[in-house]
């Protein structure tokens, strides 16, 4: 079969407005090298059939196509759905969303057979070969992900919409299914031994939100946590300085990413490669009182180096060209001088679907 049966799922994987990676016109070699390791050949034989979300598939459909029996087919693709490589409900199934095949190695963190041979890969067309701006923010230059500052950060008195806040964006979330899986940002870096955070941050869990957290806990990936844990997780680790992000859209948003500045797939986008159109920044930026002490610990949290001391103010002021408006560097000040301010910039998608067509619309897919 060789690999095209590889091809053509990378050929149906670019459907999705992230794209695949692509190099002088074909698809990248370590991407179709990744491809492989993922699926087994007798997987891919039938993985090829399948479509991107949310165009599920059957059993009984692919069985038709391929000639082989619906056991079979049942066996092979229930096989990869296991590995974490497929999405499915009840019978039905399709290609994996972007971020969960290129993470899917690192959603737990004891280190398994082909992770360390999947992050070469993935270095290589993720980073070297530069797929990393597409996947953060699609080939149009749209943000995939918005930042959501935690109400704490917020100085009293501010306007807030629901869509703009870590608390009431959950709030506001008619699920009640919420699963902490570990940030395979972090756990990719880990396992490859060169974690700049190490000392700083654990490495954290991602918030799965509805039916992806149902998928994680079906797959025995995640702890469960209620709406109220899920809040008070995202407090604490945005405490500790690391900066909250998800889709960016105001309905339908599926995760809760806590993202450090040298591991995170699109954090990296602003401070390591250039792309300031990696994170849709919030509606809020962070304004220093007259009770400000100059002590300077609010720079030390900012991974953007949007904040600097101005001796003629006195006080700490901020660049809202680099800031994200994620509010980490509020909770660094001792004297309570520094608070998120209302500052309209963004607006995110109304949902994810408007968003995906609004994708699609703009890379002609």
């Amino acid at each position: 079969m060789g690999n095209e049966a590889y091809t053509t799922i990378a050929g149906r994987m670019n459907r999705n407005p992230q794209r695949v990676p692509r190099v002088e016109g074909g698809f990248t070699p370590s991407f179709i090298a990744y491809l492989e390791l993922v699926y087994t050949a007798e997987e891919a034989e039938v993985v090829q059939h399948l479509d991107v979300l949310p165009a599920f598939v059957t059993f009984e459909q692919v069985a038709e196509i391929t000639g082989l029996s619906v056991e079979d087919v049942e066996r092979r693709i229930s096989s990869a759905h296991r590995k974490n490589a497929l999405v499915g409900m009840g019978n039905m199934f399709c290609l994996p969303p972007i971020p969960v095949l290129l993470n899917l190695h690192h959603f737990y963190t004891d280190l398994k057979e082909d992770d360390l041979a999947s992050i070469s890969l993935y270095r290589d067309f993720f980073i070297d070969k530069g797929y990393s701006r597409y996947y953060e923010s699609s080939e149009a230059g749209s943000p995939v992900f918005r930042t959501i500052p935690v109400e704490e950060s917020i100085r009293c008195g501010e306007k807030i919409m629901t869509p703009d806040e870590a608390h009431r964006f959950v709030q506001s979330l008619e699920t009640e299914d919420f699963v902490l899986v570990p940030c395979p940002c972090r756990t990719r870096a880990e396992k490859a031994g060169d974690r700049e955070c190490k000392d700083k941050f654990p490495i954290a869990s991602c918030v799965m939100i509805g039916f992806t957290a149902l998928h994680f806990e079906g797959l025995g990936l995640g702890k469960r946590v209620t709406k109220d844990q899920a809040i008070a997780y995202v407090d604490d680790m945005t405490r500790l300085g690391l900066a909250p992000h998800t889709e960016n859209v105001e309905k339908g948003s599926s995760t809760i990413c806590l993202c450090c500045e040298c591991c995170c797939s699109q954090v990296r986008g602003r401070t390591r490669w250039e792309n300031p159109d990696s994170i849709s920044p919030s509606n809020f930026v962070p304004k220093a009182n007259d009770d400000c002490v100059m002590c300077g610990q609010c720079l030390e949290r900012c991974f953007f180096g949007a904040l600097t001391l101005d001796d003629s103010a006195e006080k700490a002021v901020v660049d809202p060209e680099k800031c994200i408006g994620c509010g980490v560097c509020t909770f660094a000040c001792d004297a309570g001088a520094l608070k998120l301010e209302r500052f309209e910039r963004s607006t995110p998608f109304a949902s994810t679907g408007k968003m995906m067509k609004a994708f699609q619309a703009e890379n002609k897919l």
